[in-house]
C-alpha cells in the first residue's frame, strides 16, 4: 500500500466525516492555495507585534539550501504520524523529530497548519512555510529569501515587503519552541482526524520542490546533499509509517460501514429533513445577516489593527530614521570636532615648530653675535698682541739704536781720544826730540809723565 493510496483514503474518511456533520468536502482539496495578498495577511492581525526582520538577500545559489533543507526533513516524516504535541496559545501543534534532533512543528491556522523548521540545538526557526510564502533565515533572524507557493525565489525587490509578518512568524517560532518542552502524546484517533488536513497543506510544498525548474537545477548542482541528510530518518520512519497505514486502514472500514447506515437513515428522514432544511435556510439567512455585520465588524477591527500595526510600524521606521539620523549628526559632529581638533593639533604643531624655528634661530643669531664678538675680541687681542709686540720691537729698536749710538758714541769717543792721543803723540815728538838733545834725564821724566797720564786716561 502507497503512500499516496493512504493520502487518498484518509481524504475520504474525512469526507465522510465532513458529510455526517452537514458540511461540504472542499476542505479535502490537496491543490496549492493561492498566494494571499499581504493586505490581507490575517497573521498580521492574528500574531502579537514584533518588529520586521531585517532583510539581507541572498543569491538562489546560497538561498534555495534553506528551502531544501526543510523541504527535505518535510519530505523524510511527510505522512508519518508525530512524535508529540503540544499546547500553545490556545492551539496544539504536532512535532516531528529526527533521531539527530532536526525539528518540525505544524500549528493549525486559517483552516490548515503554519509550519516551522529548526536545526538541533537552536532556538529559533530556520524556516516558517504558511499558506502561500515560504521564509528563509539566518542564524540571526534576518530574512534572506522567500518563496511562493510554486518554489519560485522571488526577487530582491520583493523581500522588504514581506519583513513585518516574517519578524511576526521567526518570533512565533521561537516561542512554539519554548512551548515544545511540554509534550503531549498523540494517539492514533486523533492523528487519523488530523493527517489529510496535514498532508493536504504539506502537498503544495513537496510538489513545488518537485517541480520548479530552478529549484531541481539547484539541487543537481548541490547532488542532493540536503536530502541525504535526512534519508537515514526516511528510512526508519517508513516501517512505523507502514504500521500506522494498516492500522488505519481498519479503522477507516469502520467508517465506511457507518457512512452506509448513516444513508439509509437520510433516505427515510428525506422529507422531515427537507422541512428542516427549510428551516435551516430561513435560519441561515438570518445567521448570513448576523455572520455579515459580525464579519464587517471583524473586517473594521482588522483595519484597524492593521493600521495600528502600520502606525507602529511606521513610528518604528520613524524612530529608526530619526536614530539614524542622529547617528549621521553625532557622526558628523564626531568627525566636525576630529578635523578641528586636527586642525588645532596642526596649528599648534606649526606654532610649535615656527617656536622652535624663531629659538633656534635667535639662538644661531645670539651664537652668531657671540662669534663676532668672540672674533672681534680675537681680533682686537690679535691687533694689540701686535701693537705690543710693535712696541716690543720699537721699543727693542729703540733699545738698540740706543746701544748702537752708545756704541757709535763710545767709538767715536775712543776715536776722538785716540785721535787727541795721536795729536798729542805728534806734538810731543817734536818735543821729544828736542829732549833728546837736551839729555837723557829730562826725556826720562817726559817719558814717566806721559805713561802717568795715560794711566788717568
Amino acid at each position: 500500500m502507497t503512500r499516496f493510496g493512504l493520502k487518498g483514503r484518509l481524504a475520504a474518511a474525512a469526507a465522510m466525516a465532513l458529510a455526517l456533520q452537514a458540511c461540504d468536502d472542499r476542505g479535502a482539496r490537496i491543490d496549492a492555495p493561492e498566494p494571499a495578498s499581504l493586505a490581507d495577511l490575517s497573521a498580521m492581525n492574528e500574531l502579537p507585534y514584533a518588529e520586521p526582520a531585517r532583510v539581507d538577500y541572498r543569491a538562489p545559489s546560497q538561498g534555495y539550501a534553506w528551502a531544501e533543507r526543510a523541504y527535505g526533513l518535510q519530505r523524510a516524516v511527510y505522512d508519518t504520524p508525530p512524535d508529540y504535541g503540544f499546547e500553545y496559545d490556545g492551539v496544539e501543534p504536532l512535532a516531528w523529530e529526527t533521531e539527530d534532533d532536526w525539528a518540525m512543528y505544524a500549528e493549525p491556522w486559517d483552516e490548515g497548519y503554519r509550519y516551522y523548521y529548526y536545526e538541533p540545538g537552536v532556538e529559533y526557526p530556520y524556516f516558517v512555510r504558511d499558506g502561500g510564502y515560504g521564509y528563509a533565515y539566518d542564524a540571526g533572524g534576518i530574512l534572506i529569501a522567500v518563496f511562493d507557493s510554486g518554489g519560485r525565489y522571488l526577487p530582491r525587490d520583493d523581500l522588504s515587503r514581506f519583513a513585518p509578518v516574517a519578524g511576526r512568524y521567526w518570533m512565533r517560532g521561537h516561542k512554539l519552541r519554548g512551548a515544545a518542552a511540554r509534550r503531549i502524546p498523540v494517539d492514533e484517533q486523533v492523528w487519523v482526524q488530523r493527517a489529510p488536513q496535514v498532508i493536504r497543506t504539506a502537498d503544495p510544498w513537496m510538489r513545488a520542490a518537485r517541480e520548479d525548474q530552478r529549484w531541481r537545477e539547484w539541487r543537481v548542482r548541490d547532488k542532493d546533499r540536503e536530502l541525504r541528510r535526512f534519508a537515514p530518518e526516511a528510512q526508519r520512519r517508513e516501517g512505523e509509517a507502514r504500521q500506522w497505514r494498516e492500522r488505519a486502514d481498519r479503522q477507516e472500514v469502520a467508517g465506511l460501514q457507518a457512512y452506509e447506515g448513516w444513508s439509509r437513515r437520510q433516505q427515510k428522514d428525506q422529507e422531515r429533513q427537507q422541512e428542516a432544511e427549510r428551516r435551516q435556510q430561513r435560519e441561515q439567512a438570518r445567521f448570513q445577516q448576523q455572520a455579515g455585520r459580525e464579519q464587517a465588524r471583524r473586517q473594521a477591527e482588522f483595519r484597524e489593527h492593521r493600521q495600528r500595526d502600520q502606525a507602529e510600524a511606521q513610528a518604528q521606521g520613524r524612530q529608526w530614521r530619526e536614530q539614524a539620523q542622529r547617528q549621521q549628526r553625532e557622526q558628523a559632529q564626531a568627525q566636525r570636532q576630529a578635523r578641528q581638533q586636527a586642525q588645532r593639533e596642526q596649528q599648534r604643531q606649526q606654532r610649535d615648530q615656527q617656536r622652535q624655528q624663531a629659538q633656534l634661530q635667535q639662538r644661531q643669531q645670539r651664537e652668531q653675535v657671540h662669534a663676532q664678538r668672540q672674533q672681534q675680541r680675537q681680533q682686537a687681542e690679535q691687533r694689540h698682541q701686535q701693537m705690543r709686540q710693535q712696541a716690543q720691537a720699537q721699543q727693542q729698536m729703540a733699545q738698540q739704536q740706543r746701544r748702537q749710538a752708545e756704541q757709535a758714541r763710545v767709538q767715536q769717543t775712543a776715536q776722538r781720544e785716540q785721535q787727541r792721543r795721536q795729536i798729542a803723540q805728534r806734538q810731543a815728538q817734536p818735543q821729544a826730540r828736542a829732549a833728546e838733545h837736551q839729555g837723557q834725564p829730562a826725556a826720562a821724566r817726559e817719558h814717566g809723565r806721559g805713561r802717568g797720564h795715560e794711566r788717568k786716561d
